[in-house]
């Protein structure tokens, strides 16, 4: 210690090196201190997150288990279903793995006794509850079992699921404190470190206070003696007896004011020396001013070389360069006119002093010229000729010319281009001649980095026009995570105007998707995995964009490397908006198919099952018969909505527009519904004046059906339905207004799509696949008119219908009653169920029916006595087939007038009809259907003849 304290003694440079470790030691000491505790702090309030994060997704999980097991207890107890049951102990799996994480996790005292009462609530449940209602179900004594399962059951589960809720609330909450406590500590961070700096700025005042004490006092004084000393006052110099630089200092001045009082005398002597020696200083100041004005030329002449040394240097176009260097050889070399040509396919020129006409023909003639001299050997020459008349201007005697030719060689010693520079009336000597050479080697590389350049910038558009065909948005980063290049559709994406040179620091980016992205942190941190090359980095990540328009996007990256060294990494980023909602629909559809098909399957085959294996009152059987037709109807209903929507997509929709009354078809409609809707009163009101409409009936029956039918469904309590039709400018308005539910405004943008729903508590009990609205929108669409809603959440719904109205009359009615006589109806059909079915419907309406299961017995039958009408399938177990039939008969004089109607599963209508029949059904439809089809189809050939398809149910 003793000897570093003599080194500072002696060193005023150690002493103020000394002073500035000690200043940074203690600030980089306070720095690393605060950044220690600013990430204690981040760590801690991490730690307090990552458990409140698991504990909320436990109590989730939990509630998800309790309310399944109660669901599932339910459904066993109805049903006895054994899915159900597995159901129930699946779900007792899923809820003592949930309660054995609970007892890992450090909990709080109330969510704690919330695990707890779940706990012994399900113990309870299982042991006890469970056991005995399972026994009560299979005994099928349902009112002990609502006693056991009733109020007191239901309360105790609906007290778990509100709790939860309060515990989930209380993380949220704990989350939002601990994020406080951070934020008030990190708010701190700022005063305290502005408190340190203070304080570090005045230790180090007091440093360079003292430092400057000790060492300007001092040279004040020995700079005043020196100063005495000048005007011829010595006196003794202070502080000589010092170790440090001033010590020397003092002793260095002592022993020079010594020194120069010594030789005084002989600098007296020597100043008569340097008197004489004035005058031979005079003459070699003329000799240096003529060397001056020698460097004046030559500084202009280094001048002019280096602003074509500039030229070469700063200009990256190859016009420009070329001007360039033409013009600055001609001014080096004292030229009058000049010109540089390239020797490649283009024969890229500059002139200078020269006409267009001029240079065009010395490109014309160079190559037949002295240019294949100079290709030949190389080296720069000369050419004397007697100058042109252009040449010497106003001059009258003959006066001489000089062309200079200095060849240009690239790094392999080809000639690469060729500068011919001209004199008039004065020759290039030879040391012009060797500096043109040197200044050709400048020019040669100035090219060579100029094609690199031009070639590099050539390599750039091609790839960033690659970039630009690719559909999706791509975006490199270097080795910092800066984006150093996109294409077109990155700037499209992300809403960036689009500038030939883009580049961005990552920060900025962050920024850029912040307010782009709906939840941004996960992007966040997949780029700054891959900027980082952290091993637990993800592949591909799919977030979602909300501005400038919402859409789904996949990005994935690849990493890009130089050998081994890693250069950065590109992005892509997918618009997989399209695949996403596809996903989407398709879990929609699956999940509305699964639900809605099942749902009165289960109903069908279960009082199936009761008629078929007990013995039950008649009165039940009617009932559980009634419910069995109900629910296949349903089921029908369900089925045709997919076909339709589906025939509506594919453009394979049949329609048969006529002029019809919409008021009597809403009247109609309106009959339907009052028979099944007793609790709601219909209230319509025709203001149409007798308007038609053209349009399909079947079809805009199906719309009327779907949108008085909703009306219905979705005001439970019942109330007044208020229909009216009015005539409004070239379109009959239709309104269906009711006082239900109503629909929320958020749903209204959505509500005409396929599978969409109202996803609300008091719509959860209403049926619905969500295909209604969409096909009504459809056939709106086909007729030129539209469908419109307003609605008032909580208030009722008003759909509006409109259709452009036509001239015409309505069609007359046909029915069996009103016949000259008894209609002859032929039914080819190989299923005897079905054909005794419509054996019966048609003979009840006053049909004389006969029937066959094969297409030859039908058409052998015909042939002896033709039928009204034939009934046919297209597909018989054995024989031929209903098209061939159709076939047949139309090659039959006696048959080809036979109306037909197709009765089939398949979907054959275009070939059919082209064959021609004359009506289509596709199974199953209800057996009046039938009837109805068919008086239409025989009122249509008692008409004009008129082909009408039906629609389908």
């Amino acid at each position: 210690m003793r000897h570093k304290a003599q080194i500072f003694r002696k060193s005023i440079t150690w002493r103020l090196v000394g002073m500035m470790v000690l200043l940074m030691t203690l600030f980089f000491g306070g720095l690393a201190f605060m950044s220690w505790d600013e990430n204690r702090s981040m760590n801690e309030f991490q730690n307090e997150a990552d458990r409140l994060a698991v504990q909320q997704r436990l109590v989730s999980e939990l509630a998800q288990h309790i309310n399944g097991i109660l669901y599932n207890s339910r459904g066993y107890f109805v049903n006895l279903n054994v899915r159900d049951y597995s159901k129930i102990y699946a779900g007792k799996e899923g809820l003592e793995e949930t309660l054995a994480a609970f007892g890992q996790l450090r909990l709080e005292p109330e969510v704690r006794r919330w695990v707890e009462s779940a706990d012994a609530f399900f113990r309870s449940y299982f042991d006890v509850i469970l056991p005995q209602a399972l026994e009560l179900s299979n005994e099928n004594d349902y009112e002990s079992l609502r006693e056991l399962t009733g109020q007191t059951l239901d309360s105790e589960a609906g007290n778990l699921i509100s709790e939860s809720f309060a515990v989930q609330q209380k993380n949220q909450a704990d989350l939002e404190q601990a994020q406080a406590m951070l934020d008030r500590h990190l708010a701190g961070q700022f005063p305290r470190l502005a408190l340190y700096s203070a304080a570090l700025l005045l230790i180090a005042f007091l440093v360079v206070f003292k430092t400057a004490k000790d060492i300007s006092r001092p040279i004040s004084k020995l700079s005043a003696i020196a100063n005495r000393f000048y005007v011829g006052s010595l006196e003794k110099f202070p502080y000589t007896s010092r170790s440090d630089e001033i010590g020397g200092l003092a002793r260095s001045l002592e022993t020079m004011t010594q020194q120069i009082q010594s030789k005084e005398e002989e600098l007296l002597a020597q100043n008569e020396e340097l008197q004489a020696q004035q005058d031979e200083l005079q003459m070699q100041q003329e000799e240096l001013t003529e060397a001056l004005f020698r460097m004046e030329d030559n500084e202009k002449y280094l001048k002019k070389r280096n602003r074509l040394v500039q030229s070469l240097a700063i200009t990256l176009n190859r016009d420009e360069m070329l001007r360039s260097i033409v013009r600055h050889m001609a001014e080096i070399l004292e030229a009058d006119k000049g010109i540089i040509v390239l020797l490649g396919a283009n024969r890229d020129y500059a002139s200078f002093g020269l006409s267009n006409e001029e240079a065009e023909r010395f490109l014309r003639a160079c190559d037949e010229g002295h240019l294949a001299r100079l290709l030949e050997t190389k080296l720069p020459y000369h050419v004397q000729r007697t100058a042109s008349l252009g040449e010497r201007g106003y001059h009258s005697e003959t006066m001489q010319a000089s062309d200079l030719y200095i060849p240009i060689l690239d790094g392999d010693g080809a000639v690469v281009a060729c500068i011919v520079l001209t004199r008039s009336g004065k020759t290039f000597t030879v040391k012009e001649t060797d500096e043109a050479e040197g200044f050709a080697i400048q020019i040669s590389l100035s090219l060579d980095k100029l094609n690199m350049y031009e070639h590099a910038e050539n390599q750039r558009r091609l790839t960033q026009n690659m970039l630009d065909t690719i559909q999706e948005a791509i975006q490199m980063l270097d080795g910092d995570g800066a984006t150093i290049q996109v294409n077109s559709n990155w700037f499209q994406m992300f809403g960036v105007e689009a500038r030939p040179e883009f580049e961005m620091d990552l920060e900025a980016f962050y920024e850029l998707v912040k307010p782009l992205v709906k939840h941004p942190e996960p992007l966040i941190r997949f780029i700054d995995g891959i900027v980082r090359n952290r091993d637990d980095k993800e592949l591909d990540l799919l977030y979602e964009m909300t501005s400038p328009v919402r859409r789904y996007i996949h990005m994935y990256f690849e990493p890009l490397y130089q050998g081994r060294k890693r250069l950065g990494a590109l992005l892509v980023h997918r618009d997989v908006t399209r695949e996403y909602e596809a996903d989407q629909l398709k879990s929609e559809f699956v999940s509305t198919v699964s639900h809605e098909l099942r749902t009165p399957l289960a109903s069908v085959l279960g009082f199936a099952e009761l008629l078929l294996h007990k013995q039950l009152a008649p009165e039940r059987q009617k009932k559980y018969i009634h419910t069995i037709h109900q629910e296949a109807n349903r089921l029908t209903a369900l089925i045709n909505d997919f076909l339709d929507l589906q025939r509506m997509e594919s453009g394979k929709m049949a329609y048969e527009f006529r002029t019809l009354s919409l008021a009597k078809l809403i009247g109609e409609t309106i009959d339907l519904h009052k028979i099944n809707a007793p609790r709601h009163r219909f209230v319509f009101e025709d203001l149409s004046g007798g308007a038609k409409v053209k349009a399909d009936e079947g079809k805009l029956k199906q719309v009327l059906m779907n949108i008085i039918g909703n009306a219905v469904k979705y005001s439970p309590e019942g109330g007044t339905i208020a229909v009216s039709a009015a005539a409004a400018d070239d379109f009959l308005r239709v309104e269906i207004a009711d006082e239900g539910l109503g629909i929320p405004e958020e749903a209204l943008p959505m509500l005409f799509q396929k599978f969409y729903r109202v996803d609300n508590t008091d719509r959860r009990e209403i049926g619905g696949t969500g295909l209604g609205l969409a096909i009504v929108k459809e056939i709106m669409a086909i007729h030129g008119g539209d469908v419109q809603v307003a609605s008032e959440y909580g208030r009722g719904s008003t759909f509006t219908l409109l259709l452009p109205i036509a001239g015409g009359g309505p069609a007359a009615g046909y029915s069996a009653e009103n016949s000259e006589k008894t209609a002859s109806v032929y039914i080819a059909e190989d299923d005897e169920n079905l054909s005794v079915l419509l054996s019966e419907e048609l003979t009840g309406n006053g049909y004389a029916v006969t029937t066959f299961a094969s297409g030859e017995e039908a058409i052998a039958a015909m042939e002896i006595s033709p039928p009204d009408a034939l009934v046919l399938d297209l597909m018989f177990k054995s024989g031929i087939g209903g098209l061939e039939v159709i076939e047949r008969m139309k090659r039959d004089d006696r048959l080809k007038d036979v109306p037909i109607l197709i009765s089939s599963a398949f979907e054959e209508e275009a070939r059919a009809a082209e064959l021609g029949a004359k009506g289509y059904l596709v199974k199953p439809y209800r057996p009046n259907k039938l009837s109805e089809e068919l008086m239409r189809l025989l009122e249509s050939e008692r008409g004009n003849g008129h082909i009408w398809l039906p629609d389908r149910e």
